[in-house]
């Protein structure tokens, strides 16, 4: 007997009659949390009527591989979900160490990326449940629920896995989210999600397709929290730097004149290697560390204030070129602690002056580097 064995099934679209099969208690158990079924283990004697496609493991009690959902996952319809098991060397009962999640599309928008997993286990009666956040790549991985304590990771459970004896497992549910962030969530960083791009963006700290923490593009902007753990305060106004000269940096990055969303990073790099001054809105901004103790928070690009002003004051959005106007300040969203005030933005405009927004009405342009006001750091991912 093999001292470490797994039970597989594939997802497939090609296993949707077991719904049928399964009935209706079994689907109304788990639509109180609202999953998707997508495997079904299911304990049978010998000679049951799923003994044929059934593995054997104690040597003696077979469980049930059916698959059962009324719809592929909402972001990939081929995952593969496996129960890992080992022996016990005392009782050679076997354990599930592991269940995992293979061939998980990670690609944002079109795939499982940035997406909420959840797992329902139904253990010996009893429902035991983990989840994860699918961090996005452009390949297929496996995102594991187990009791390793070293596991706990991004493609790894919230949660540990206390192993248990493989014939109490009777029910796999799993649940993706419909889609990734939404504006006003929390974000990786305990910041609040203020923008979210269906394209994804560049960024980083070179501006690149691969720029996000997660080594592909961006698709998220997150701002600082005002509550909470270290959290953020608008009450201190700052200088834009303390050097009043255009940036014009002898080596990498050399400037901080660009705009778009996905640049902040980048000009706030410029702005700090020209002059590190502390409190500045540069320094302040990339001193910043998040509830989360991020290291890549940073002043943002004329363009990203702008959608962090719209969100702020409650503006729908209608397209990222859309310039802020109307609405009422914190009342997007998750939006609080701004002011009807000035802010600054990273993006520099010509010696002596740098580009700002004003919060109170939407109204932006360039004024003087040396005027004192607001700055609220955000992050990409």
């Amino acid at each position: 007997m093999n001292a470490f064995r797994e039970f597989t099934q594939k997802l497939t679209n090609g296993c949707r009659f077991f719904v049928g099969v399964i009935g209706a208690k079994a689907i109304a158990f788990f639509s109180k949390r609202n999953f998707l079924i997508l495997a079904f283990f299911a304990l049978f004697g010998t000679g049951g009527v799923f003994a044929a496609t059934s593995i054997s493991i104690n040597s003696s009690s077979p469980v049930s591989l059916g698959a059962g959902y009324s719809l592929a996952t909402s972001c990939d319809e081929n995952v593969t979900i496996k129960a890992l098991t080992a022996p016990d060397a005392a009782t050679g009962q076997f354990y599930v160490a592991t269940i995992a999640l293979s061939d998980v599309d990670q690609t944002p928008v079109s795939g499982c990326g940035y997406r909420n997993a959840e797992v329902a286990l139904k253990i010996n009666g009893q429902v035991t449940y983990a989840s994860w956040t699918i961090v996005p790549s452009v390949t297929s991985d496996t995102f594991s629920f187990t009791g390793a304590t070293v596991s706990i990771s991004d493609k790894y459970a919230n949660t540990l896995l206390t192993p248990f004896q493989a014939d109490g497992l009777t029910n796999v549910a799993v649940k993706m989210s419909s889609s990734g962030y939404q504006v006003g969530d929390i974000g990786p960083g305990g910041g609040r999600v203020f923008y979210a791009s269906t394209t994804g963006f560049n960024c980083g700290p070179s501006y690149t397709a691969t720029g996000s923490p997660y080594n592909s593009k961006c698709y998220y902007l997150e701002a600082a929290p005002t509550t909470g753990a270290n959290a953020w305060s608008d009450a201190v106004s700052v200088k834009y730097s303390a050097n009043t000269n255009l940036i014009n940096n002898a080596s990498a990055p050399e400037t901080a004149t660009a705009t778009a969303i996905g640049w902040g990073y980048r000009n706030t790099l410029a702005m700090v290697l020209q002059d590190a001054t502390a409190n500045m809105a540069g320094t302040v901004s990339r001193a910043y560390r998040g509830p989360n103790n991020l290291s890549d928070w940073y002043l943002p690009s004329y363009d990203e204030l702008n959608q962090m002003c719209k969100w702020a004051r409650g503006v729908a959005w209608t397209s990222d070129a859309t310039v802020c106007a109307g609405g009422t300040i914190n009342t997007g969203s998750g939006a609080a602690g701004f002011s009807n005030s000035n802010y600054w933005s990273s993006s520099d405009s010509r010696s002596l002056y740098a580009f700002y927004q004003y919060f109170g009405s939407g109204y932006r342009g360039e004024t003087a580097k040396t005027l004192l006001i607001y700055v609220r750091p955000i992050r990409a991912f």
